[in-house]
C-alpha cells in the first residue's frame, strides 16, 4: 500500500505541480479522500526534486544563457526567490501544525482552492496581457515573489499565483507561465533537497528513503511531459479550464469534509 501510494502521489506531483490547481492541495486531499497513508510534508516536499530536475533539463538552454550570458532575468529570479525562501524557512513548522495537522485542513484547503481560482479567472479576463519577459525588473520580480510565499498554504498553488501575479502586471500567459517555472527551480529543487537531507539523517525515516527517490524519478518524469503540454496549451487556451476544475474540487472537498464533520 505504501508502495503504491507512493507512485500515486509522485504522479499527482508531476502532473498538478505545474498547472495552476495546487499540488500541495492534492498530495493532501488524495490521502485523506482515499483513506491511504499519510507521507507527510518532508515526503511531499522531498519529491519536488523530481519537478525542479524536470524544469532544469526542460530549460537547460534557458539556464545555461542566463548563467553565461549573465543575463538580468537571472537577477530577478533570484529576487523573486527570497520572499518565499524565507517564508518557507520560517513558516515550516507553522504550516504543518495549523494547515495540514487541523481537523480543519480540507475545508481551509477547499476554500483556498476555490477562491484563488476565482482571483486567477478575474485577472485572466480583466489583466491587459501584452509584455513578455523582457519587461520584467525588480519591482515585478519581488511583486511575482511574494505571491509565490502564499503558496506555502495549501490549496493556493504555486504556479497559479505566480502565474496570476504575472498577468495583473502585464505579462501574457505563456510569458507569466514561463517566468513562473523558472522562478520554481531554486526553491522547489532547495525546499526538496533541505527535506531530503531531513529524511537521510532522521533514523526513524530510514525505511521511507528508497520510497522518495522512487517518488523523484516517477514526478520527474511526469512533470518532463505537462510542462511541454502546459506551455503548448497556454498559446491557444486561457486559464478557464483549471478555474472551473478547481471550482468543482474545492466544493467536493468542502461538501465531504462537511459530511464526515457531522
Amino acid at each position: 500500500m505504501v508502495i503504491f501510494t507512493v507512485v500515486l502521489l509522485a504522479i499527482t506531483q508531476g502532473f498538478t505541480e505545474f498547472l495552476p490547481i495546487s499540488s500541495s492541495a492534492h498530495l493532501f486531499l488524495i490521502p485523506w479522500a482515499f483513506n491511504l497513508p499519510n507521507l507527510g510534508l518532508r515526503f511531499d516536499a522531498a519529491i519536488h526534486i523530481g519537478t525542479a530536475l524536470a524544469l532544469l533539463l526542460f530549460f537547460w538552454k534557458d539556464f545555461y544563457n542566463l548563467f553565461i550570458k549573465r543575463d538580468k532575468l537571472l537577477i530577478y529570479i533570484l529576487i523573486a526567490s527570497v520572499p518565499a525562501a524565507l517564508a518557507g524557512f520560517f513558516g515550516d513548522k507553522y504550516i504543518e501544525e495549523y494547515f495540514r495537522a487541523s481537523s480543519f485542513a480540507p475545508l481551509i484547503i477547499g476554500v483556498g482552492i476555490i477562491f484563488f481560482g476565482l482571483l486567477m479567472l478575474f485577472i485572466d479576463k480583466r489583466a491587459k496581457l501584452d509584455k513578455d519577459l523582457a519587461h520584467i525588473g525588480r519591482k515585478r520580480a519581488l511583486f511575482i515573489g511574494f505571491a509565490q510565499a502564499l503558496a506555502l498554504i495549501p490549496g493556493t498553488s504555486r504556479s497559479g499565483i505566480t502565474i496570476t501575479a504575472g498577468e495583473y502586471l502585464g505579462l501574457n500567459r505563456e510569458s507569466a507561465a514561463r517566468f513562473s517555472f523558472l522562478l520554481a527551480t531554486p526553491i522547489s529543487l532547495g525546499a526538496g533537497m533541505y527535506k531530503f537531507l531531513q529524511l537521510i539523517t532522521d533514523k526513524d525515516a530510514s525505511g521511507t528513503i528508497s520510497a522518495t527517490i522512487l517518488g523523484i524519478i516517477v514526478a520527474f518524469v511526469v512533470g518532463i511531459l505537462v510542462i511541454k503540454w502546459f506551455l503548448d496549451y497556454l498559446k491557444k487556451h486561457t486559464l478557464l479550464a483549471f478555474v472551473v476544475y478547481r471550482v468543482v474540487l474545492g466544493l467536493t472537498v468542502i461538501s465531504i469534509w462537511l459530511i464526515r464533520s457531522l
